[in-house]
């Protein structure tokens, strides 16, 4: 400790009285929900526990690529990188700056803080005297009686602190009084164009041609004057009223489910009851298949919930502070505040996206044969039935959920798909874009299908004994395609980095579309569509539906039992898109016009249609029934025979057979 106790530049004035800090969670980890302990801060300017930091990285790279160099923040999910990559992933919390501003107000906070002593005593061998006053012109403590003798003997105009009153004005410097890391200099300046403080040394040596640099309290009054803070405190409430919507709803999702549980299990009890025979073990086992699915959902809503819960508690927090700051004039920390406000109503937007997506009534079923006691019929417990049924997001979330149909497209990247043991160029005729961001494509010439993880890198690609044509979701870890020639489906099981091929399914026709359809498949061969039933191992197939144009793909839209089919023809007035309903019967969708030589065919979650028009080098997005139509893409945005299509979320990804882009496809995103 240096002579005079405490260094000077660690006191100063604050208008912020110590009790607030006693009844805000801004010293609380949003991990383990207690007090910060070796707090650690993130480029997103959230901080956590070292160890719930360092627990929660493992736990979200594991079974994730070896070569994987980033994680999302547990409470904005912020995309972070270490700053050495290449360390274990144990040790990559220790790399971030410790969060000594936490520190020291958790010190102030709990009464840690070490004791203040008179420096004139100090001199004269009274090491142990307390300070109460602190000079801020001098940087000097003093007791009462040495500030009269000999500090207001001289100092007249001097900014006197009484720090005996409460304990902020410590707070003051440890969150306003911030000097900068490499020149140790009070940091009074930003820059707009880097979206970063200084001191003036910063600036004059490294940002003399930023076109934008400012005072911070004139950045402040500048954001004051244009609305922007005014704007960010209503989005930041926004962001809380979407929050607590969507925690409100899986809240009674939980109970719902809970009381279908309740009722599945009496059920079970009653038909036990009514059979009366000794049947325990088929019993445990149905009771124990209920419960699996019970705990499975029941987690999937908690973790759904806790993402929420930790935004919604986030954006109070910034909320919060960033009113305490403005009414403090603390320039430093409104800036700040500001930063992480974007940040948080950015993140807020993505997770009302994300939970629009998946959202759904969740409704467990214990499903039995009515007949079952019935002579000659064989006992059983019936089985445990999950039900999703995709619904309309709470109405907090509608000021950041806008509708995909209302959505513009940008590209976000291209993926090369060609690998060097290629013998031709790619013809990517199908593709699926899996819920965790993978794509998998497949490659009719090559004979191939793909696998492309996250970052855009092919990671496996299986050999096919025959030509690949469209490609369709069984669910998250399964897909399946169609097979030209020799004719068949192929259904393959997809890890994070390896395809395995699961079955075989052979035809006596060749298939080019395909979709899934409860429990079953449904393909397209030439202009006709077949259902496919597979019965150990014997294969029946049954037609649909017969056209005059050939069908190259097929989607199936689940939530509204509707499956879509396109027609290759270029006649003006022939059918492009026609669909069939879950009784099979068929009718037109969209005629040949925009629309030219339909190839691949998608859907979304909110039910809306994507098809490519291979002749018309566009892609269109149309509701569900035809009557909206609107051209999502075209050739003045690179589409050159678009030839298949996936939607995940707000994402697609797009193949096209052109010469130029054969061998790649494009992520786009609606925004």
């Amino acid at each position: 400790m240096a002579e005079g106790g405490p260094q000077p530049a660690s006191l100063g004035p604050s208008s912020v009285d110590s009790t607030d800090l006693s009844d805000s969670n801004l010293l609380d980890c949003p991990v383990c929900l207690e007090q910060l302990r070796q707090p650690k801060s993130l480029p997103c300017l959230h901080s956590l526990c070292e160890e719930c930091l360092s627990r929660y990285i493992v736990n979200e790279v594991s079974g994730t690529s070896d070569a994987t160099t980033s994680f999302t923040c547990p409470v904005c999910r912020t995309l972070t990188h270490p700053m050495d990559k290449t360390e274990d992933k144990e040790k990559w919390a220790k790399q971030f700056p410790t969060d000594n501003v936490a520190i020291e107000i958790i010190q102030l906070k709990n009464g840690t803080t070490e004791p203040h002593y008179c420096m004139p005593c100090q001199k004269k061998g009274k090491m142990t005297t307390s300070a109460q006053f602190w000079c801020k012109t001098t940087q000097s403590l003093f007791c009462q009686s040495c500030k009269v003798d000999f500090h207001d003997m001289i100092h007249i105009n001097c900014d006197i602190v009484d720090i005996t009153e409460s304990k902020s004005f410590l707070l003051k410097q440890l969150t306003s009084d911030k000097t900068c890391d490499k020149h140790k200099e009070k940091m009074d300046y930003y820059c707009m164009d880097h979206k970063s403080l200084g001191c003036c040394k910063c600036i004059t040596v490294g940002h003399r041609k930023c076109e934008e640099v400012a005072t911070t309290e004139d950045y402040c009054e500048k954001l004051e004057s244009s609305s922007r803070l005014q704007e960010m405190t209503k989005s930041l409430r926004q962001g809380t009223e979407a929050m607590e919507s969507l925690i409100r709803d899986f809240y009674l999702q939980l109970q719902n489910i809970a009381d279908d549980k309740d009722t599945a299990l009496k059920s079970i009890e009653d038909l036990h009851e009514r059979i009366n025979i000794c049947i325990n073990d088929m019993k445990k086992e149905i009771t124990d298949d209920l419960v699996r699915a019970y705990k499975e959902e029941k987690e999937n809503l908690k973790l759904s919930s806790q993402k929420c819960e930790r935004l919604k508690v986030a954006i109070q927090n910034t909320l919060e502070s960033s009113t305490t700051a403005m009414q403090g004039n603390d320039h430093i920390e409104t800036i700040l505040l500001y930063q992480r406000g974007q940040t948080e109503v950015e993140s807020c937007k993505g997770l009302v996206r994300e939970m629009r997506k998946s959202l759904s009534t969740i409704t467990l079923e214990h499903k039995t044969d009515p007949d079952v006691t019935s002579l000659g019929k064989v006992l059983n417990f019936g089985k445990i039935v999950v039900r999703k049924q995709g619904r309309i997001s709470p109405s907090g979330t509608k000021t950041f959920a806008k509708p995909l149909s209302e959505c513009e497209v940008k590209e976000v990247r291209k993926v090369n798909i060609k690998c060097p043991s290629d013998t031709s160029d790619c013809a990517a005729r199908g593709v699926v874009y899996l819920d965790d961001g993978r794509i998998v494509v497949s490659d009719y010439r090559n004979k191939k299908i793909k696998l492309i993880n996250t970052e855009g890198d092919i990671v496996d690609e299986l050999k096919m004994g025959g030509n690949p044509y469209d490609l369709c979701m069984v669910d998250n870890s399964t897909v399946a395609t169609a097979i030209d020639i020799p004719g068949g489906i192929r259904i393959l099981t997809v890890t994070p980095s390896k395809l395995t091929l699961a079955s075989e399914i052979n035809t006596e026709m060749p298939c080019y579309g395909i979709a899934y359809r409860d429990g079953g498949f449904v393909v397209s061969s030439g202009s006709e569509v077949f259902s496919v039933i597979r019965d150990g191992t014997k294969v029946t197939t049954q037609k649909l539906y017969g056209g005059t144009d050939t069908v190259f793909a097929l989607s199936y839209d689940s939530k509204y039992g509707r499956l879509y089919t396109t027609n290759y023809s270029y006649s003006t007035g022939s059918q492009a898109v026609g669909k069939l309903s879950d009784d099979n019967k068929h009718s037109d969708v969209l005629k040949v016009g925009v629309v030219k030589t339909a190839y691949g065919v998608d859907v979304d979650g909110e039910g809306n249609v994507y098809v490519c028009g291979y002749g018309s080098n566009n892609v269109v997005q149309m509701s569900g029934d035809g009557t909206n139509v609107r051209e999502l893409l075209t050739a003045a945005d690179g589409i050159d025979n678009p030839e298949a299509i996936s939607v995940c979320g707000d994402r697609l990804v797009l193949t096209n057979l052109s010469s130029k882009q054969c061998n790649f496809i494009t992520v786009f995103q609606l925004i």
